[in-house]
């Protein structure tokens, strides 16, 4: 078993002499940490006399490592190319990316992306990339790489240019199937340009940001597949901020979770919850996490960056508590992180960042945030077999993510930012998430993908939101989701469009069959709801729009009406399933103002899906769990500035004795699980965590 690497980034100054950076290693080690980020990999400013240049300090970092135990993952490519791949001496104009008006992007307060595109900065990277593996890949205290730290790129230069119609030639095989779809007049694939023209046809732009990520994959594997030439044992690490799913303000980076983790062997993120405000709350963190572990293929992922401290020089809004540390490396882990990397050991002697970040402080003593770090690492150490191998609680439902929806979405309302919010996707999604959240239910997020090809039938429900997008394939698997038991919760615009930004002649498209309804108008008066009685006659308020919808079918049910009698959800059975729409934006105004009757009827969806995994007395205590071969981990949050207490059930757990440990005070105890599940007594203090090791024992006799 492998040890669950935590750790830090080590920013390699040019003033360091070789014994500067041991001393800091050693005072890592001395931390309990055993994993060290460095950058940069490549050190241009030694002498060029000495053996292995640019990679002599590599050498003796790496040498160094081995002697004290630590474990070096070189960062190839960070975000300053002249430090690494690119050195001044060697940069030509035409490697940077184009504007859409053709100029050159060099000049930016901080990192100016190279064009990843240009066959000669494609040629440097995989050179130094290359060497760099040759140079460090024999010594035991290697771990492995991380070749793109950060995703981003996007140009509108002539190569890009070439790759981009070679990708529309690859989806459309002919240019008048282009033609018909973009609604252009184009005679050969030569002539097809960039372009920002919508008024015809959203696709272009469609187009731009599903090969936008698509090219992230393409670059990520070459570079992946230069290392593996010359050194195919150690991992390859890639990372992204955040997730797509969350950071809506990011996505034209591009920004996908999904098409960097199938390209490298661990993938991570940056994390800064406190860099400039808004600052992300709790819940929009745990969203965070859970996107990123629905998008790997094997559930883990690494945070390759934790914000550590302030930002800056005057950000003293972004300083950072250890109890904030306690609570973000906690949620990480119990949504499936494997590896910890702060951002970063030291604060900025210089640069934009100068007095920023750090576990300790300018002077190199250990601050409350370090003694932090170290307790969160000494729990993990004394359990590192559980940590590295348990994974998140199995969710019952769902949240389908669509991003060519989500591309969709961002086209139509590109040009009315001013009143239309382009980010009502990721916010509605990021309002169901919250009110799932605070009832406790676990949940992972799901894809087109995943239901095309049946991998969502252990979900009790899946919920879609501003779902406008839907071809054929993807509405005949819902149907058989839903026909073989399971229940599609939608919610806002369904169905809308095709494939090619076409609208439905008949809304909800193909399946007003098999729904029995169809959208005739929208209208923003008299929208609040009155519930049946099949929830209790309860009362919602309607968002954003009405959808005014006809029923045509007489076996659909109406289970909530708006006030002028037009029906506001409805419910169709499906075989064995159900579909239920819910004809406005129900969580786009959970997001926007938290509505408390909307976080009851959820409560209520929650009962008649059966999506709960625990039952929680308390719901100002948040509750997850990692799973694993005999045993979980359960942890327990109070994000308040009281003490707490709750009663925690686990259902579904097998009958018979357990032992229970609080890792953070070591005291076990033994519990009984009976027919209702395994329960629990909880007491937290203000903004605390708890953590409990259950070990299954015995079955109990008599039982």
């Amino acid at each position: 078993m492998n040890n669950f690497p935590y750790g830090t980034v080590l920013k390699i100054q040019r003033e360091f002499s070789h014994n500067d950076i041991f001393l800091r290693l050693k005072k890592i080690k001395d931390l309990g940490m055993n994993t060290v980020v460095i950058w940069p990999a490549v050190f241009w400013w030694e002498n060029k006399n000495l053996p292995n240049y640019p990679y002599n300090t590599g050498h003796e970092i790496l040498r160094y490592a081995e002697e004290i135990g630590l474990k070096i993952i070189m960062e190839l490519s960070g975000q300053i190319t002249s430090l690494e791949y690119a050195p001044d001496s060697i940069m030509k104009e035409e490697y940077y990316t184009k504007t859409i008006e053709g100029h050159s992007k060099e000049q930016e307060w901080y990192f100016g992306y190279l064009n990843y595109n240009h066959p000669e900065v494609k040629m440097l990277i995989r050179k130094t990339f290359t060497e760099a593996a040759i140079n460090y890949k024999s010594y035991s205290s290697l771990y492995g790489y991380d070749i793109w730290n950060e995703t981003m790129f996007s140009s509108y230069d002539a190569y890009t240019l070439q790759l981009f119609r070679e990708w529309l030639k690859k989806k459309y095989e002919f240019v008048e199937t282009l033609n018909q779809v973009w609604d252009r007049a184009y005679y050969d694939w030569s002539q097809v340009e960039f372009t920002k023209w919508m008024w015809a046809s959203v696709m272009p732009e469609v187009d731009y940001n599903q090969f936008k990520k698509e090219n992230i994959g393409m670059l990520l594997n070459e570079w992946y597949s230069a290392i593996k030439g010359v050194d195919p044992e150690h991992p390859i690490i890639a990372d992204n901020i955040h997730s797509m799913i969350t950071e809506d303000g990011s996505y034209r980076r591009p920004h996908d979770d999904w098409n960097a983790a199938e390209n490298v062997d661990e993938y991570g993120i940056s994390f800064y919850p406190k860099s400039v405000p808004p600052f992300k709350p709790a819940h929009l963190r745990c969203e965070i996490f859970t996107a990123v572990h629905s998008a790997t293929r094997t559930g883990r992922f690494w945070v390759s960056e934790m914000q550590s401290h302030h930002q800056a020089m005057f950000t003293p809004i972004s300083v950072v508590y250890p109890y904030e540390l306690k609570w973000w490396n906690w949620e990480a882990i119990s949504r499936g992180a494997k590896g910890m990397i702060y951002w970063m050991w030291e604060p900025f002697i210089k640069g934009l960042q100068t007095f920023g970040r750090g576990l300790v402080d300018h002077r190199g003593s250990y601050t409350q945030r370090a003694f932090e770090a170290q307790a969160i690492n000494k729990i993990i150490y004394s359990h590192n077999e559980e940590f590295c191998s348990y994974m998140p609680v199995k969710p019952k439902v769902a949240i389908l993510y669509d991003k060519i929806n989500h591309d969709f979405i961002k086209a139509y309302t590109v040009n009315y930012q001013g009143f239309v919010p382009g980010s009502i996707y990721t916010d509605s999604i990021n309002g169901l998430f919250r009110c799932l959240w605070e009832q406790n239910i676990p949940v992972k997020f799901v894809t087109s993908q995943d239901f095309i090809g049946g991998r969502v039938s252990e979900y009790n429900a899946v919920f879609a939101t501003s779902q406008i997008h839907m071809t054929n394939e993807l509405s005949n698997a819902i149907t058989n989701y839903v026909h073989t038991g399971g229940a599609f919760i939608s919610d806002g615009r369904l169905s809308m469009i095709n494939e090619n930004g076409n609208l439905y002649s008949d809304i909800p498209g193909t399946l007003k069959s098999e729904l029995g309804w169809e959208l005739i108008d929208v209208d923003m008066q008299k929208m609040d709801i009155s519930l049946s009685e099949a929830f209790n006659n309860k009362h919602l308020k309607g968002y954003y729009e009405k959808q005014l919808l006809n029923i045509t079918d007489s076996r659909t049910e109406v289970l909530g009406k708006f006030e002028d009698g037009n029906p506001a959800i409805l419910v169709s059975s499906i075989g064995k399933g159900q579909f239920m729409h819910i004809a406005t934006y129900l969580w786009y105004g959970y997001f926007k103002e938290n509505d408390n009757n909307t976080n009851t009827f959820l409560k209520m969806l929650a009962d008649r899906f059966d999506i709960s995994r625990f039952k929680v007395s308390n719901n100002n205590v948040k509750v997850t769990s990692l799973e694993g071969e005999g045993g979980k981990i359960l942890f327990a949050f109070n994000y308040s500035n009281e003490k707490q207490s709750t009663h925690v059930e686990l259902k579904g757990v097998d009958k018979g004795e357990y032992s229970i440990t609080n890792l953070y005070t070591n005291e076990p105890k033994t519990l009984e699980s009976d027919i209702s599940g395994l329960s629990i007594d909880i007491e937290l203090n203000e903004n605390d965590v708890g953590i409990y090791k259950l070990k299954f024992l015995n079955i109990l006799k008599g039982r």
